[in-house]
């Protein structure tokens, strides 16, 4: 089965998320090719095609700030219900160069469309460490942030990060931040997650961070890597009951 398209547009839906409500997309990507900082092999969205953290050279391919402020306006006349606006898209959000002024163009047209709507972002954390993206990423009502591994290995053996990525310094980013929910999809087939070490590793990393909440998935698109195999819902409730239990964090499984 494919992967889905990318988007061709700076905003898309809303969208009926199992997470988020009615979501309304951001897409601040390229809409012509997908530019990630990972090469996830449970990607909707297919294989990168760029993986790098380094836009020098791609700047004109990314939305400017009035752009984005024109076509955001747009949208949010067009729809009567917004429960969140979400900068997601076709890559990671947070590479954009502008990243800040984006979240501060988005949370203003929300104060004048939709002032009981939240603004937050789907992130695969690999920037949370940029000083820039740190002051965009906490002005934002929620930030979702990935952490699919507990381990090096398995983390690299997942999302295929760029060179220019660290495990380690993804953690060490996310241990500063505040009010945070973590998000894991889950996966079986000829890579996995699922193990018992795999598990007990990703339990600890969720003890370490003690986030606000965590979100735990498995596939329901395709996947770039079609080998790969969803979780049954019961094992995701026994990971996600042993989790709370041993962390004392909130995990909630979304399906």
């Amino acid at each position: 089965m494919a992967s889905i398209p990318l988007h061709v547009g700076k905003i898309y839906g809303p969208v009926r998320s199992r997470r988020l409500g009615w979501s309304l997309g951001l897409n601040i990507s390229p809409t012509t090719y997908k530019l990630c900082s990972f090469n996830c092999i449970y990607c909707q969205y297919g294989w990168t095609s760029v993986c790098t953290t380094d836009i020098t050279h791609r700047l004109a391919d990314l939305p400017s700030p009035d752009d984005f402020g024109m076509a955001l306006e747009v949208a949010l006349r067009e729809n009567e219900k917004i429960d969140n606006i979400t900068f997601s898209g076709n890559g990671e959000p947070t590479l954009h160069h502008k990243f800040e002024e984006l979240v501060d163009i988005a949370k203003r047209l929300r104060d004048r469309f939709f002032p009981k709507a939240r603004v937050g972002i789907l992130s695969n954390s690999s920037a949370a460490g940029n000083e820039t993206v740190l002051r965009g990423l906490v002005k934002l009502d929620f930030r979702i942030m990935k952490l699919d591994a507990g381990d090096t290995n398995t983390f690299r053996r997942i999302n295929l990060l760029c060179k220019q990525v660290s495990y380690v310094a993804i953690l060490n980013s996310l241990r500063f931040m505040e009010n945070i929910t973590l998000q894991t999809m889950f996966i079986e087939g000829k890579t996995q997650n699922t193990g018992e070490r795999e598990i007990k590793e990703w339990v600890e990393r969720v003890g370490e961070l003690k986030p606000a909440s965590v979100q735990i998935y498995t596939l329901h698109r395709p996947a770039a890597d079609s080998s790969l195999r969803s979780v049954p819902e019961e094992k995701l409730r026994r990971i996600a009951n042993y989790a709370e239990e041993t962390t004392g964090v909130p995990v909630g499984v979304y399906l």
